[in-house]
């Protein structure tokens, strides 16, 4: 075998081993599923940042982006975006934000999971979008829900971030 068909064997095993690595798409939505109830039964992060009245956890990568309404609030981490809306006037174990969601036939729901014990629930929900390898992702726990626009290969991360931002909201 000469030297470049060993190179040419070489690259093609390497590609086959990197996109073994890879989630599917449903592979990435029920580990990021399965996450958000795991967060949720944990202990909330310690808040890390505060905007007005609202206390809250942030990974050392995302950045409030826009507060002018310490009750919707734009995070960003590079180039993705997530919404952050609080409603104080409901409690940690408010189905308020599910309940509005499935009462919307608009919505093309693929995946949810909810989380209810000791006083909490939330839930996480994958939508398919007009893309299709973007997805809408939503986690909520009481009166707060975060939302975003996620390409496909970031589903279980994101789902991850989401669920601890949202877990960790507190309101003094």
């Amino acid at each position: 075998m000469s030297f470049t068909s060993v190179r040419v064997v070489g690259l093609l095993l390497l590609l086959l081993g990197l996109t073994g690595c890879n989630l599917s798409v449903d592979e990435q939505i029920q580990d990021g599923l399965q996450n958000m109830k795991t967060v949720f039964a944990e202990q909330p992060e310690e808040q890390t940042d505060r905007i007005g009245d609202v206390e809250l956890y942030l990974p050392s990568n995302f950045k409030v982006d826009d507060s002018s309404d310490a009750y919707n609030i734009l995070v960003t981490t590079g180039k993705e975006r997530y919404i952050l809306f609080i409603n104080d006037r409901e409690d940690a174990d408010s189905k308020l934000y599910y309940n509005l969601l499935k009462a919307d036939s608009s919505k093309n729901i693929i995946e949810e999971n909810t989380y209810e014990k000791n006083g909490i629930f939330g839930f996480a929900t994958v939508l398919k979008t007009d893309n299709e390898n973007e997805f809408e992702l939503i986690v909520s726990n009481g009166g707060v829900k975060m939302t975003t626009i996620s390409h496909a290969e970031h589903i279980k991360d994101n789902l991850h971030e989401m669920t601890k931002i949202v877990h960790s909201v507190k309101i003094k």
